[in-house]
Order: C-alpha cells, then sequence, then structure tokens
C-alpha cells in the first residue's frame, strides 16, 4: 500500500524508470559490443541490493519494492553477460580471464551477506545507507573501468545520464520524505526544500547519506564528461550512441 506523498512517490519512480533505462542501454550496448557494460564489484553489489530489497526486505512492501523486482532481473541479464563475454576482457590480467566466471561468483558471495548486514545493522529499512553506500562505490568504478579500456565499449551517454538521473531522483525523493507528509504533501517553497534538506540530521536522510549522495553527483558528472571526450576522440556521435 503506498502511504507516500504523491510527489514522494513521483520522483521514487522516476528514479526507478532512469536506472531502469541505464540497465537497458547496458544490456543493449553488451550485445553489441559483445561486452559487459558495469563493473563486477558494483554488479555484484547491485544485484545483491535488488534481490534483498526485493524478495527478502518487506517485499511489495511499497512501489520502489515492487519496482525493484524487474530492475533485479534485467542486472540478471546483466551478469549473464559478464559470464558469456567476461573471459574476453583484454585489460585483465591472464589470471583473471581464466577464472573470471569464478571471480564474479565470488564477488556476488561476498556482496550479498555485507549488503543483507548492513540493512540490519545500520536499521536500514527504506535502503539509504546501503542504496548510496553501493552507489558511491559504482560511480567511482564506471570511471575506473572507462580509463582503463582502450575505447568506449560497453558503454554510452545514455548509461551513464540515465545512472546520474536515477541517482538524483533517488535523492529528491528522500529529501521530500522529511519535507513532506500526509497532510502537508508539498514543500512550502523550494527554500524551505533546499534548509530542510541541508538540516535533515535524521534518518532516511543523515549528513552521511547527504555527503555520499553529493560525491556520487560530482564523480556522476565527471563520468558523463569524460565518457562524452572519449567518444568524440573516437569519432563517433555520443547522442547517436544508445
Amino acid at each position: 500500500m503506498i502511504k507516500d506523498p504523491p510527489i514522494v512517490v513521483l520522483t521514487g519512480v522516476l528514479c526507478v524508470f532512469f536506472w531502469m533505462v541505464a540497465y537497458v542501454a547496458i544490456i543493449h550496448r553488451g550485445f553489441r559490443d559483445k561486452t559487459y557494460g558495469m563493473p563486477l564489484a558494483a554488479l555484484g553489489a547491485n544485484l545483491s541490493w535488488e534481490a534483498i530489497y526485493s524478495f527478502f526486505l518487506d517485499p511489495m512492501g511499497d512501489h520502489i519494492h515492487a519496482l525493484s523486482i524487474p530492475c533485479f532481473f534485467m542486472d540478471l541479464v546483466i551478469a549473464w553477460q559478464v559470464f558469456k563475454y567476461g573471459s574476453r576482457e583484454r585489460t585483465a590480467t591472464p589470471f583473471a580471464r581464466k577464472y573470471f566466471k569464478a571471480l564474479f561468483c565470488a564477488a556476488v558471495a561476498i556482496a550479498f551477506p555485507l549488503v543483507y548486514l548492513a540493512f540490519y545493522e545500520f536499521h536500514d529499512p527504506l535502503g539509504e545507507y546501503t542504496g548510496f553506500g553501493i552507489n558511491f562505490m559504482m560511480s567511482f568504478l564506471f570511471v575506473a573501468m572507462l580509463t582503463r579500456r582502450e575505447g568506449v565499449a560497453g558503454q554510452s551517454l545514455y548509461v551513464a545520464v540515465s545512472k546520474w538521473l536515477g541517482t538524483l531522483f533517488a535523492y529528491i525523493a528522500t529529501a521530500l520524505t522529511v519535507t513532506t507528509s500526509k497532510s502537508h504533501p508539498m514543500p512550502d517553497s523550494l527554500w524551505s526544500f533546499v534548509t530542510g534538506t541541508v538540516t535533515s540530521t535524521s534518518y532516511p536522510l543523515t549528513p552521511l547519506i547527504s555527503v555520499l549522495y553529493l560525491v556520487v553527483f560530482l564523480v556522476d558528472l565527471l563520468y558523463i564528461a569524460l565518457l562524452y571526450a572519449r567518444l568524440k576522440e573516437s569519432g563517433i556521435s555520443p547522442w547517436r550512441r544508445f
């Protein structure tokens, strides 16, 4: 049952929508380029988060829990691409290419209990600490993947921008949960929304979560700029490459 004000629901749905666009673009580029488009550690953590949030932590508890289910299955397709194409990764060491599948399975096996326990030990029923923490790691890993690979295989601006927008709307939705209520469904003004967001000190919007998001916001912009420059250097039209 939806308990949040409509504006919180809308921004939450937009968050999931843009993440789905990012997943579709990753899958599309993966098949086109015969590679994978999400770093292994990021995929292991992300797959674990969506499995736990969809099926173990209050399943179908609200619209975000329900919408996490198709995201989980999209992540499974990306994981299948890792199994199919991962051993061909030219920048990997001979050891990593040989044991690529085992290394990915190990990444998931390590990530799942860590993420599961983090939900409970950080008292994180809404997935704020875990979600933004994984995003923090993922943002740096996307930049590392781009700089490690010689070209732009598995990557596109649609992935980069959609990931950035998805996380932006996740933060806005979280901020709206502390600046609105069922009896007060909209902030009084943009200023009251901003000040309420910045001064919030309690869950689900703590100073740590705000700092995590600020770093994600900036590193995602860096990734967009670096990828755009790499595409232009390669003679590829950035917005025609989905």
